[in-house]
């Protein structure tokens, strides 16, 4: 009987067994749903928007196949717009019934690229003949394909979208049918156990006489039926209860992809308003590393030319400068390099215009360098950020409370009347603070406690101005570059990157004397002096904390730095 068992239970688990297996492999549902695009090879660029992205839930994946080189880039879908520009590319379409995707060609001009090594996208492969790439879902991100941004783009393109079955029936199957094989494993060995006990040497003894037993009579009692009909009975419950299992399994569904909810109006319109920063992390990291790399080739030749793919600016001004002095003498030290050792401050704009920017606060690589304060702008969607404000930062200064990178910062325009002073006023109004002091009409505008840098220069001015006996000096401060890159504080404040140009005039006030120079001035001016007198130009790049109008706090600077720019005689 126990053989019996065993054996149905084998079967039953072989049965149940090959459910799960085929569930999970012949049965299975696919694991993905996918489009194939045919491109015609007319256009270098193929656009994938973020709304066919999005047809089906799930991170899609985009791939594309091509005779020769393919390249993928994901980006902000206005930021691959904006790259494009009027130039002629292709682009997938949705059907108006919204569940296919098309191709259609839009014409426009010949103004080609190369999209390669863009700032504007967060993510790119290049590759020969094939290359693909996951998009994050959600994120309004779209899809740029091309090869080398001149030739026809890859022809065939598809984007799949994974689907998520479900593996509990199968798990189940897979479970039970294991157990009912365990079972039958141990009542086969209970049965051949018994077997062998059974088979022992018996020997037959004669029975001793007995004598009469009382027999009572038989009580109509439900007792269980024994013999081969009861068997039939038993037996005829197991193929019962497999096609019960087979009926039950043939009830569980395919599992349909879930579809993700449709945003309310409200939540539709919110999502629009919103404006995310012009780049995020891995992006700030990406640029820093190709601008540490252009500034360190450029420091060690000493060619100016190779700054131009990413600085530009007072930044670019600072170092053509300093490259020609360390031209002109050995004992010129060279400026300190780019740190990216870390970043503790990231602080992005929010916008969909240009110029772009974003600043950053990285640590210095030296013991006793100090932090500094990078400032990055993009002119157009095709040109690179560079690095416009190379500004260290003050000992003892402190960076006021800022946005997130992940939300970003308001840019505030030149002439905004939302601060204490407008940016492009401060060279003056601190220019007027250093020449007069006390005296100045906007002294009580800035926090001057502490501030070294005003009291060198405030210092050495009237140093200069006291020890000159047959000659005069006057000095002036104006705007020295009209591209004042500011970003809102979460205080409703402004961090200002601004060039102040400080003017030094000297003129012998005797007849049959001179202005004579040295050091710096004298290696770049590459005389000892002029009897009609010299005019020097120093530059300053200064990184302000501006409060708002509403704010009763002062005007306080940050960061600074100051370099010779030109000296002439007259």
């Amino acid at each position: 009987m126990r053989f019996l068992l065993a054996a149905l239970l084998f079967i039953l688990a072989i049965s149940l067994l090959l459910l799960g297996l085929a569930q999970r492999t012949i049965w299975a549902a696919p694991d993905n749903f996918s489009v194939n695009l045919t491109i015609p090879g007319e256009y270098p660029y193929v656009v994938i928007p973020a709304d066919e992205l999005a047809l089906m839930p799930g991170d899609p994946i985009v791939s594309a196949f091509g005779d020769e080189n393919v390249f993928l880039a994901v980006g902000r879908e206005d930021d691959v717009s904006a790259w494009i520009g009027l130039a002629s590319h292709s682009m997938s379409v949705t059907s108006d019934d919204g569940v296919a995707i098309g191709v259609r060609q839009v014409v426009g001009t010949s103004d080609f690229a190369n999209p390669v090594g863009s700032d504007l996208w967060i993510t790119e492969t290049l590759s020969e003949g094939f290359a693909e790439t996951q998009v994050p879902s959600g994120s309004k991100l779209a899809v740029l394909v091309a090869s080398d941004g001149f030739e026809a783009a890859p022809t065939r393109v598809r984007i799949s979208w994974p689907i998520a079955n479900s593996t509990v029936v199968s798990d189940i199957f897979l479970a039970v049918g294991f157990g009912f094989l365990l079972a039958a494993i141990v009542l086969n060995l209970l049965a051949l156990r018994k077997m062998l006990i059974n088979r022992g040497p018996r020997r037959k003894l004669p029975k001793a006489p007995q004598g009469p037993k009382y027999r009572p009579k038989k009580a109509p009692l439900n007792i269980p039926k024994r013999g081969r009909r009861s068997a039939r009975a038993k037996i005829a419950l197991v193929p019962v209860g497999i096609a019960l299992t087979f009926s039950l399994s043939a009830c569980a569904a395919t599992p349909v992809p879930s579809t993700t909810p449709t945003p309310t109006e409200s939540q539709s319109e919110s999502a629009v308003d919103l404006i995310p920063p012009v780049v995020n992390n891995t992006q700030v990291r990406k640029i820093l590393r190709e601008l540490q790399q252009v500034v360190a080739e450029a420091d060690q030749s000493g060619d100016s030319d190779l700054l131009g793919a990413r600085v530009a600016g007072p930044a670019l001004l600072f170092r053509e400068v300093h490259y020609e002095l360390m031209s002109k003498s050995p004992e010129i030290l060279p400026l300190p390099p780019i740190s990216g050792s870390a970043i503790s401050i990231t602080l992005p704009a929010t916008t969909n215009a240009w110029p772009r920017s974003f600043m950053i606060v990285t640590e210095g690589d030296g013991v006793g360098e100090l932090p500094q304060m990078l400032v990055m702008q993009q002119q157009s969607p095709r040109e690179k950020y560079k690095l416009w404000y190379n500004i260290p930062l003050l000992p003892g200064s402190e960076i006021p409370v800022v946005p997130s990178s992940d939300i970003g910062a308001i840019p505030v325009e030149r002439d905004s009347l939302f601060l204490r002073i407008s940016p492009i006023q401060l060279p003056n109004a601190f220019g007027d603070v250093i020449d007069k002091g006390v005296a100045s009409e906007f002294y009580n505008l800035f926090n001057l406690e502490g501030d070294e840098y005003y009291e060198q220069i405030s210092t050495s001015q009237q140093e200069q101005s006291e020890r000159l006996r047959r000659a005069e000096i006057t000095f002036t401060h104006e705007l020295g570059d009209e591209n004042v890159i500011s970003l809102s504080t979460s205080d409703s404040g402004a961090l200002v990157a601004v060039l102040m140009t400080d003017n030094y005039l000297i003129k012998p006030t005797r007849d049959n004397a001179a202005v004579t120079v040295s050091g710096n001035e004298l290696l770049l001016l590459g005389v000892e002096g002029s009897a009609e007198g010299v005019r020097t130009q120093y530059g300053g790049m200064l990184l302000f904390y501006v409060p708002a109008s509403t704010n009763e706090g002062r005007i306080t600077l940050l960061g600074a730095t100051q370099s010779l720019l030109s000296i002439e005689a007259l």
